[in-house]
């Protein structure tokens, strides 16, 4: 006799409180807004900052001379370290509690300070949009999970739903910003929740959903990445198994270099000192390769196309992973998403001229989406939400579903055998941080999710559960 649904882990009640489904409309909604309104902002600052109109930020750095490259990289650390400082400050910690989303999501009180995560992430925006190499997804990520907190608080909803709703803002904010509306549920709940139940399966797709659709009617809807859709072939199916388990130990070297660069960070003056010292180096790096400058966009592209010399591809994989961590270690704010894939990319486009040169015939672009693949999710220790993700992102259809799916599985395998942390919990490491286990939304729909199940759910795979 088959089991009925009461026996399957994941056929616990949908919780049917109105206030939590109305909280999930709204924050779906707000974070298309503000990944919307955020986007266009940061596409104004470049192009003030770098005096182009209607290019890609790469042309526009590389038409740039070479001055304004270093004078506007040291203008960002000086502005974004002066930002950090205040808002780091007495002044700044009295317009609410700051803290990134995975750190709100894993206390179980669960809160974001609205106010001051609003002002960091625009702070973020400016100098990602200055030349910063970060991301530009951590400022939307961080005001959706904020607004998510508020209007939680403001409807009285339980610690669990309440955190819960963070991250899907969270979720939804990356959708918004890279038009990926299952990828960013995938996210929320691989990366963030480390569960795929019911309970929180369905609000994070319907925020990332409505988050990625509200942002529409700013920025239109577009693949981030213009890639072709070459079919499967086997020197990329072979490609992907053999290069896996080398790109994933990369992609743990980066996970470990983003842990020790998020410690210790300058604080009071020290903090624009460090900021506009380290950003003016990488203005000054970025006059031989300016690819370097931003959240790597560009020199993804150029490898999807199948474009630039060994050399400068050589340099850059080797280049982009440090000049992220240095702008994380002088103390500036950003997301990680887009310089892990773009490294993971330069990776592959790497790799995959070698495998040209031993006989293996595919495009080129297919090697750099391998690569992007296996560094991504062994980075965040993420197959699914990984996968999904880069056929979004770049349109590319089914034809390397199977050698991007290879690549990301074996890529995570490889990486949790050696790696237990991911870049989004790197470093957070703390008393107030702690390893509770999936939040469910309502205390009933929880206590019938747990009956399910047979026991307390255990942490994500990629967060070590605390003795």
């Amino acid at each position: 006799m088959s089991e009925g649904p009461a026996h399957q882990p994941n056929a616990a009640p949908l919780p049917l409180a109105w206030r939590f489904w109305v909280v999930v409309l709204l924050v779906g909604v707000g974070a298309g807004v503000a990944g919307g309104l955020l986007t266009l902002l940061l596409h104004a600052v470049q192009d003030v900052a770098y005096g182009y109109r209607g290019e890609s930020f790469q042309l526009g750095v590389e038409q740039a001379p070479a001055w304004r490259r270093v004078v506007v990289l040291a203008l960002a650390g000086l502005v974004g370290g002066l930002g950090w400082w205040w808002l780091r400050g007495p002044v700044g910690r009295r317009l609410g509690r700051a803290r990134g989303v995975a750190a709100a999501v894993w206390d179980p009180e669960g809160r974001m300070g609205l106010t001051r995560t609003l002002l960091d992430g625009v702070l973020q925006i400016v100098v990602v949009a200055l030349g910063a190499s970060l991301g530009r997804e951590g400022a939307p990520r961080e005001v959706a999970a904020a607004l998510a907190s508020r209007l939680a608080e403001l409807t009285g909803l339980s610690a669990e739903e309440r955190r819960v709703l963070i991250a899907c803002g969270a979720g939804a904010g990356l959708a918004a910003v890279y038009d990926v509306p299952f990828g960013g549920g995938l996210f929320t709940l691989e990366v963030l929740l480390g569960t795929l139940a019911l309970p929180v399966a369905v609000p994070a797709v319907v925020t990332s959903v409505l988050g990625a659709v509200t942002a529409w009617l700013f920025l239109g809807d577009t693949p981030v990445y213009a890639a072709g859709a070459p079919p499967v072939s086997a020197p990329v199916v072979v490609f992907a198994v053999v290069t896996a388990p080398v790109v994933a130990l990369a992609g743990v070297g980066f996970v470990r270099l983003v842990a020790w660069s998020r410690r210790r960070v300058p604080t009071g003056w020290r903090l624009p000192v460090a900021t506009t010292v380290v950003f003016a180096a990488l203005g000054a790096l970025a006059i031989p390769l300016p690819a370097l400058l931003g959240n790597g966009k560009g020199p993804a592209q150029t490898v999807l196309d199948g474009g630039g010399t060994l050399p400068v591809l050589v340099a850059l994989a080797l280049l982009k992973p440090l000049a992220t961590a240095a702008s994380l270690r002088s103390g500036a704010n950003g997301g990680l998403f887009t310089p892990t894939l773009a490294t993971g990319a330069l990776l592959g486009a790497v790799l995959g001229r070698f495998a040209t040169l031993l006989g293996a015939g595919a495009p080129a672009g297919a090697y750099a989406l391998v690569g992007a693949a296996a560094f991504l999710a062994a980075a965040q220790q993420a197959p699914l939400s990984t996968v999904v993700l880069l056929l979004e992102l770049t349109h590319v259809g089914t034809g390397l579903l199977v050698p991007i799916a290879l690549a990301a599985v074996l890529a995570v395998l490889v990486a949790r055998f050696v790696e237990p942390w991911s870049t989004t919990t790197a470093g957070l490491e703390g008393p107030s941080v702690t390893a509770p286990g999936p939040p469910v939304p309502s205390s009933s729909g929880r206590r019938r999710w747990r009956r399910a199940r047979g026991r307390r759910p255990a942490p994500p795979p990629h967060r070590p559960a605390r003795g």
